[in-house]
């Protein structure tokens, strides 16, 4: 009776051994700051708002697999300066980097308004970092950014990264679709935009898209960007605001699920056995 204890621990740890051998995803820890910067001690002439909410990778099996995503996601969220400083550090530093950019640009115009002037010189820097697929073979990383710097309105961005977990590098374009992809690729983004907005009246009766060519997109702009996020479904391409269509458009985000892609996929590619996975569904 008394060995019960020893055994169960020995499982525990082989268990915990054949786990940690086998985990092959990457690690994260999240990183946040939210803060108001005001101008000056009159707290009415403006102030810049501050909400960083990322997840930063510091884990993984391959460690310049891991040196690789991290320098290019802390590059896209902050700055290749930021690259070789500690996870700990990063959003405490960026945010006073955005603090000084705010008071240099806006300190001298406030001293030259009167005193009575009612202007106020709000500015905001909202960031999001976020992990998305993430399995033995791909890792697939998300930013989003709001930046108002006190016009008309802000700008919101989405950006989005796909790495190989073998090598660390960003999977392109080039790495999933046949050479010549392009045309057939642009057919079906279009295609896919008119589908989804009869989708979207079905769900919030709106005025569907029954011609590209009656609206204010910019057809001649809608082409493969490279700002896409891989899914277990398929590939969901991005365009942020003034990309293909006026600011009021917004951004245009575009599902393309494996099954409408089988025509230019490579054969035997990165994202092979997400094809196959899905097709059996």
């Amino acid at each position: 009776m008394k060995k019960q204890p020893i055994l169960l621990l020995l499982s525990v740890l082989t268990a915990a051994m054949f786990f940690s051998c086998t985990q092959k995803t990457i690690k994260t820890e999240e990183k946040d700051f939210v803060k108001k910067y005001y101008l000056s001690k009159d707290t009415t002439k403006g102030a810049l708002s501050v909400d960083l909410e990322v997840e930063i990778p510091f884990a993984f099996t391959n460690k310049e697999v891991l040196k690789s995503i991290r320098g290019v996601i802390i590059t896209n969220l902050f700055g290749e300066e930021y690259v070789s400083r500690p996870n700990d550090s990063i959003v405490l530093l960026f945010s006073k980097e955005l603090v000084t950019e705010y008071k240099e640009n806006n300190q001298p115009l406030l001293e030259e308004l009167d005193s009575t002037n009612r202007y106020s010189f709000n500015n905001e820097h909202t960031l999001s970092g976020f992990s998305l697929l993430s399995d033995k073979k791909i890792y697939v990383y998300g930013i989003e950014r709001y930046i108002n710097m006190g016009g008309a309105h802000g700008l919101e961005t989405r950006n989005y990264y796909n790495f190989d977990l073998k090598t660390g590098n960003l999977i392109t374009e080039k790495d999933l679709f046949k050479s010549n992809y392009a045309p057939e690729l642009i057919k079906l983004i279009k295609k896919r935009i008119i589908e989804e907005s009869k989708e979207y009246k079905d769900e919030k009766n709106s005025e569907p898209i029954l011609n590209l060519e009656d609206t204010d997109y910019w057809t001649d702009s809608i082409k493969p960007n490279g700002n896409f996020y891989i899914t277990d479904e398929g590939i969901n391409y991005v365009f942020n605001p003034y990309e293909i269509a006026p600011y009021y458009l917004g951004q245009t985000e575009v599902t393309l699920p494996f099954k409408r892609l089988i025509g230019i996929l490579k054969p035997n590619s990165i994202i092979t056995y997400l094809v196959e996975k899905n097709a059996k569904q």
